[in-house]
């Protein structure tokens, strides 16, 4: 691999990495993911680092786990002053730019995190530049969740309708042009570019072109999306169990308006991979593609993620660079996001910061082994305890604090139906893997954290009154 390549970073927000047909969808369109896949090297082990966008870019952007870096939850928390992608390549040489969606929480107008060109960003910090490129009421069609919205299961679009905007006014079209603009500038320099969308994140409304794509009568419901459950945190299912707010018909159609985001999302990376082409970076570029996070998608009768079931913490993760790299590789062993801050410093050829919890993927992606035994953690706050997971050989333990635990035999159980937390012919994996959990896990102190409890029983109660008087008085729609 060349000293210094470009490094094109793609991330999207809740793709769920099954949801691809390169990872095997039988329903999925996504043509571009796809191509991409089959010249580069597909991760199927991979996971994030939180179950919640700002604690998982957080660990991204720094190559640190959440309670190394001091990100708990979506409140607002200064990330501490640590390296991170943007500050590690531009001391290196690079310059550097991130546009769309970063979502770390400590990214001001004064801090760039190491970003020398910026723009539009969702949440963080506001949504001024958005709203100078389209108008706010544009910004508020797109963003239903700028208001206090009582029926906010609609954001999940249990009509499968087009979100009745020109493409030109969406978010991700926009972080497109801004990216192929800092590309064509840049295409003399070595260049890190983030490039973050925002789909496949609910609202699940995009152009109706790729709505048009998918019937929802030919939607498979998951075979759990019924399930009644007693051994998880009560915040676990109060908080994202909606399987009941739905009938099947209209499960369908939200199953095909994540698809069709999905599709949408696909579109624009392939956008940005033909920019490349057309600017003759792509022999130079290693371009990595993922998501922060899944998407329960209806599995336990949940939807969003904020727990530790596969669909909510595995996620893509595809990556194509300069020769000797391999293409159409596929590599099933255990890794995490947070690894792939030393993997852009070793295809930089600079040495990675010593506090670096992750591990470069660099002999992977020449068909070298990676362990098959390592563990993989994700970290969770919100709640108002605090909550750890480790996947390691086909096991996975959850760990919760005075709350139920779990434990899943993945190989035996992929659809994780079965807790096996009490059982005593496991009762030495369960030890083993509660060890691991346990051993460096810095606990916060819970009472210092903003977000702290976020889904108590009051909130729950609300959560489920409002959802009560949504079904009953919602029209009912013919399909």
């Amino acid at each position: 691999m060349p000293k210094q390549p470009n490094i094109l970073f793609i991330i999207s927000d809740q793709h769920r990495m099954d949801a691809a047909g390169c990872y095997g969808h039988p329903v999925v369109r996504t043509p571009h993911l796809d191509r991409f896949a089959s010249q580069g090297v597909r991760f199927t082990g991979a996971g994030c680092q939180s179950p919640l966008c700002v604690t998982s870019r957080a660990s991204l952007i720094t190559g640190l786990y959440p309670h190394t870096c001091r990100s708990f939850t979506d409140a607002a928390f200064p990330l501490p002053d640590r390296p991170t992608m943007g500050s590690v390549l531009r001391a290196a040489g690079y310059v550097t730019g991130a546009f769309g969606k970063v979502h770390v929480h400590g990214e001001t107008r004064s801090r760039d995190l190491g970003f020398a060109e910026r723009g539009l960003r969702l949440y963080t910090y506001w949504f001024e530049d958005y709203i100078r490129a389209v108008g706010e009421a544009a910004v508020d069609i797109y963003a239903t969740y700028r208001k206090s919205l009582p029926r906010y299961q609609t954001s999940y679009n249990p009509t499968n309708t087009g979100i009745g905007l020109a493409e030109t006014q969406l978010f991700d079209h926009l972080v497109v042009e801004r990216c192929v603009d800092f590309l064509t500038r840049h295409r003399d320099q070595p260049f890190f570019l983030w490039a973050g969308l925002d789909k496949p994140h609910p609202d699940w409304t995009a152009p109706a072109e790729y709505h048009a794509w998918y019937d929802p009568r030919a939607m498979v419901l998951p075979a759990t999306v019924d399930e009644i459950r007693t051994d998880m945190p009560n915040a676990w299912y109060a908080s994202t169990r909606q399987s009941w707010c739905f009938d099947e018909e209209e499960i369908r159609h939200c199953l095909a308006a994540y698809y069709a985001n999905i599709s949408y999302m696909d579109a624009k990376v392939g956008a940005l991979l033909h920019a490349l082409d057309r600017l003759g970076l792509a022999d130079n570029t290693l371009v990595v593609y993922t998501s922060d996070h899944g998407e329960m998608g209806f599995e336990h009768g949940m939807v969003q993620k904020h727990n530790f079931f596969e669909g909510s913490v595995r996620v893509p993760l595809i990556v194509r660079g300069p020769a000797p790299m391999v293409a159409g590789g596929a590599c099933d062993a255990p890794v995490e996001l947070l690894d792939l801050l030393p993997t852009f410093c070793a295809a930089a050829g600079i040495g990675a910061p010593p506090e670096l919890e992750g591990r470069s993927l660099a002999p992977a992606l020449v068909g070298q082994p990676l362990p098959s035994d390592r563990p993989v953690f994700a970290e969770f706050y919100m709640w108002g305890f605090p909550e750890r997971m480790v996947r390691q050989g086909g096991w996975k333990y959850m760990h919760a604090k005075d709350q139920p635990c779990q434990l899943y035999n993945l190989r035996a159980d992929p659809l994780e139906q079965h807790n096996l937390i009490d059982r005593p012919d496991v009762a030495d994996v369960q030890r083993r893997l509660r060890t691991l959990v346990l051993d460096g896990w810095e606990v916060p102190d819970q009472s210092t954290i903003r977000g702290n409890g976020a889904w108590n029983q009051q909130s729950a109660q609300q959560a489920v009154a409002w959802m009560a008087e949504w079904r009953r008085t919602r029209r009912r729609v013919k399909f």
